[in-house]
């Protein structure tokens, strides 16, 4: 009993010298998803496309008009970068 009491002691200062703050990890995630979409982008040479603001593919504010080559791309980005655009988007979200 003793020296579970003991292994707490010592545990316990190390635990709570880990605590992160939580803007930082948010920070640090929005970094990485960022990171990882430009990469994305750069693996199916869309780089210089804006990268998306959602996930929808049929847009009802672009519905009916005229495919241009930014409006392909946005949808290209959708599908083959969906992973990395779903994380990006969850991590920009307060």
């Amino acid at each position: 009993m003793r020296i579970l009491a003991i292994l707490l002691a010592l545990a316990l200062p190390l635990v709570a010298c880990n605590r992160t703050d939580p803007a930082k990890i948010a920070a640090e995630r929005l970094a990485k998803a960022e990171a990882a979409m430009e990469e994305c982008k750069k693996r199916v040479g869309l780089q210089d496309v804006a990268t998306p603001t959602g996930t929808v593919l049929d847009d009802p504010a672009t519905h009916g008009q005229e495919m241009t080559p930014e409006m392909a791309g946005q949808l290209r980005l959708k599908v083959q970068c969906r992973l990395e655009l779903d994380e990006l988007l969850a991590a920009r979200r307060p």
